[in-house]
């Protein structure tokens, strides 16, 4: 498609607008997803939408516009502009120029004082949604006057002056931008913000500004509801993005205004044979859409889940792929965790199945290679053979640690590694051949745990145990027995999950903050430099932040990817 790095930075210059949006504290007036009139505007093949038509908590809006403000970095957009080589009257280039200035504007206002001076509430609600693969987007304002005073120093700042245009009752400000035009306009409290192409301005202006409906919206439909719903979403800041459409626009196969804008951009669609054009569908009918949204939303914490939506078969194969590890994802209160449990003889059968399909549905597909997708199916059972695919997964767990001032290393650990395989002391064998000493040690079968004879292997070493109990091994680093083992090595794991990870900030800052700080103390030059950067960077991100926890799951939906973040109830109060 021609243009595709300025459409890229088109993009990129609407995302920065629409990045101001967020929410307040109450419903007022029953605000959700079902009743969000804007939806009214989106057509209802559009290739992507993202909607926030509630209002957060007002104390997590707050936390998360401190966390916005902590991560507040121009410097990609920077190195960007900088490094650009297009010429400075080119389309690309103005559009980097654009979202620098909105960036540089931004920078230390994302406070409610400091969006208000801007025009925007703390959160208002917003939509973003796609004509063909161009982006539209409504960001609720509060005061037009703000609003406007803002674009103009951006426009300002950017050096990019705009055209000043009417549509009926709407003034908008119009940028040239080759082959693409930028809009920017206030209407019934909201800035709306789009790129559409310059041969179709008089005819989707009026779509853009909601003047004229499509033939049929998402309203109409009643998808983005039933989206909401199936996934347990909340109305908070959800959206998804259709792979089945973006892959009929690819291969010319698109009708209506997805076909009308790729048109009117002069897209030519890459000549793809029927036997490819097959495979491609096929595969997209997998995996068919990518979404997004809450699925919790208190005061002080929030879990937001991404979701690769699958066919009937992938979903199923996907609920018999975890394996259950002990403890795996249950570890809340732990300084650290990080584990993963995977059924490999299901992981390994599934992707035989998908080269399969690929081997049958890609036949005269003259981008399938049919010998080496042959050979990839025999190299899995290689890979995977039965000694490996014994092992399910592991869960490594660290409650404490306790650093040497002089020397920043550990000494004194709580922590834990649980393997989980069908013959653990067959694990604990292969682990035994790097020393003899370990192979004469006797491990019952109960979960007691025996000390192992580091200290004598390695002076400098922690004290440590071994057990086994079922089909785990578990190794345990601490000053003293580990108690509770038999619980630890039979804990049930979390449901459906693949891979999890747990960071609670405040904790790690409190086991290891006093004797970084000492330790600092001890260092010079650039290494007692790197310590504080170190160390400071810890007390912001535990001043705003309790925990932090990241899953992955295989459910009857498909791929769950789920972040959870607790935030700290006095951010104000940097330890």
């Amino acid at each position: 498609m021609k243009n595709m790095r300025t459409l890229v930075a088109g993009l990129l210059c609407v995302a920065l607008l629409t990045g101001l949006w967020a929410c307040s504290e109450t419903d007022k007036g029953n605000r959700a997803v079902a009743r969000f009139k804007l939806l009214d505007m989106v057509p209802a093949d559009t290739p992507y939408v993202a909607a926030s038509s509630r209002e957060l908590p007002e104390s997590l809006s707050l936390h998360m516009l401190k966390a916005a403000a902590m991560n507040e970095n121009g410097e990609q957009i920077k190195q960007a502009l900088e490094s650009d080589d297009s010429p400075e009257e080119s389309a690309r280039h103005q559009l980097l120029k654009l979202a620098y200035a909105v960036n540089a504007e931004l920078e230390g206002k994302l406070t409610p004082e400091g969006l208000a001076s801007l025009g925007f509430p703390l959160n208002g609600r917003s939509l973003v949604y796609g004509l063909g693969i161009l982006p539209v987007s409504w960001i609720e304002t509060v005061d037009p006057a703000k609003v406007d005073a803002f674009l103009d120093r951006v426009e300002t700042r950017a050096g990019v002056q705009s055209q000043r245009a009417t549509l009926g009752e709407i003034d908008y400000r119009r940028f040239d931008f080759e082959d693409l035009l930028g809009i920017l306009a206030q209407k019934n409290d909201y800035l709306v913000a789009a790129l559409i192409p310059r041969k179709s301005e008089a005819e989707l202006l009026p779509l853009v500004f909601g003047d004229r409906k499509p033939w049929k919206s998402m309203a109409d439909t009643g998808e983005f509801k039933k989206f909401n719903a199936k996934h347990g979403f909340l109305g908070y800041g959800e959206g998804y993005i259709d792979l089945v459409q973006l892959v009929e626009m690819g291969l010319g196969e698109s009708r209506g205004i997805n076909a009308q804008v790729l048109q009117a951009l002069g897209a030519e669609p890459e000549a793809v044979s029927p036997a490819c054009r097959n495979l491609i569908r096929h595969m997209v009918q997998s995996v068919p859409r990518i979404g997004f949204g809450f699925t919790e939303a208190k005061a002080d914490r929030y879990t937001m889940q991404g979701v690769v939506e699958t066919s009937p078969a992938v979903a199923e194969w996907l609920k018999r792929l975890p394996a259950p590890v002990p403890g795996l994802g249950n570890e809340a209160d732990a300084m650290f965790s990080l584990g993963m449990g995977l059924n490999l003889p299901v992981l390994r059968d599934g992707l035989k199945a998908l080269l399969g399909t690929v081997l049958e549905q890609g036949k005269g597909c003259e981008d399938v290679d049919q010998e080496e997708l042959a050979q990839n199916m025999q190299a899995l059972d290689m890979m995977l053979n039965p000694m490996f695919a014994g092992i399910k997964g592991f869960n490594l767990v660290i409650n404490r640690v306790e650093l040497d001032p002089a020397t920043q290393e550990p000494k004194s650990v709580d922590a834990r590694f649980v393997l989980a395989a069908t013959d653990p002391r067959g694990m604990f064998g292969m682990l035994a051949m790097l020393n003899p000493r370990l192979a004469t040690l006797q491990i019952p079968s109960d979960g007691t745990p025996v000390e192992l004879p580091l200290k004598e292997m390695t002076p400098a070493s922690l004290p440590a145990w071994v057990a086994i109990k079922g089909e785990a091994l578990g190794l345990f680093v601490s000053p003293e027995a580990p108690k509770d083992v038999g619980k630890v090595l039979t804990a049930p794991p979390a449901p459906s999950v693949l891979f999890a990870l747990g960071y609670n900030v405040k904790k790690l800052l409190q086991e290891v903050g006093p004797s970084m700080e000492q330790g600092i103390g001890t260092l010079e030059g650039e290494d007692a430099e790197n310590a504080r950067e170190a160390y400071e960077a810890l007390k912001r991100t535990a001043s705003l932040y309790d925990q932090v926890r990241f899953d992955v799951l295989g459910d009857e939906h498909g791929l769950i990817f789920s972040g959870r973040v607790l935030f700290n109830a006095n951010p104000q109060n940097e330890r």
